[in-house]
């Protein structure tokens, strides 16, 4: 049967059972998920009012800045699916008189705990996640759509989504698909590129800046500093330990 909840006392529930046992999704669990065993306790118990504390307030405020997040606030997640823009109308009404943004509403039906128990699962992860290094220092590389010549160094290549990330000398970073001149480069080389700066992004996984690069031409690859002083190490020992014994033959 249809009913409406507070939406301060479900979340309430939900923090309190997440904490407590987990989050479980309605895919893995059916009529143990999360969503549902906070339905039954809020049938069971119905408060005659909306529950407030301290730590629903701190939640509450958490869960309205996701929501007027432009990434939903949701850097684990693909924030632009479909699921997740739901995740907002189901908790939020769009406000266009000032304050222009999303306000959470005061209720939310039953059928919409499954929404709101995601949501509250990633807030409490979240908080339980490390901090976050400080990267404000870090800045773009170029200017976006002018072209040029940067000089970078692999830092990491994601061979399955075929991504290579670089950082200038200053440490700002950049990405790229692919790219022409050379046929292969390696983690910690450092190269010369011409590329085009075709975007200035934040990145969605950590809010650092990044530059997307498109049309990369590799000019000249410097190559490891490190492995060339170990291979000229390597020669300059086999040199000098090298001993002519031609003289011998024969």
């Amino acid at each position: 049967m249809k009913k409406e909840f507070y939406l301060s006392t479900a979340v309430h529930k939900l923090d309190e059972l997440i904490k407590l046992e987990g989050y479980k999704p309605k895919s893995k669990f059916g009529g143990e998920c999360t969503s549902l065993v906070v339905e039954q306790q809020l049938r069971e118990c119905e408060a005659p009012g909306a529950i407030k504390n301290d730590r629903i307030n701190e939640l509450l405020k958490k869960l309205g800045q996701t929501v007027n997040s432009k990434s939903l606030g949701l850097p684990s997640k693909n924030c632009n699916s479909l699921f997740y823009i739901k995740c907002r109308e189901v908790v939020a009404n769009h406000h266009i008189t000032p304050p222009a943004g999303w306000k959470l509403k005061e209720k939310i039906w039953n059928y919409q705990l499954g929404f709101l128990a995601s949501l509250v699962k990633d807030i409490i992860k979240e908080e339980k996640a490390p901090p976050k290094e400080d990267l404000s220092h870090l800045g773009w590389i170029g200017t976006e759509n002018k072209r040029g010549n940067f000089f970078v160094k692999l830092i990491e290549y994601i061979e399955a989504y075929g991504i290579h990330k670089v950082v200038d000398k200053t440490g700002n970073r950049g990405i790229f698909f692919s790219f022409s001149g050379i046929d292969k480069i390696a983690k910690s080389d450092c190269f010369l590129m011409k590329a085009t700066p075709s975007r200035h992004q934040i990145n969605k996984y950590d809010g650092g800046k990044e530059t997307y690069f498109n049309r990369v031409i590799i000019e000249e690859n410097r190559g490891n500093k490190i492995t060339q002083r170990i291979e000229e190490n390597v020669s300059r020992e086999h040199t000098t330990n090298y001993i002519d014994e031609s003289s011998k033959i024969g």
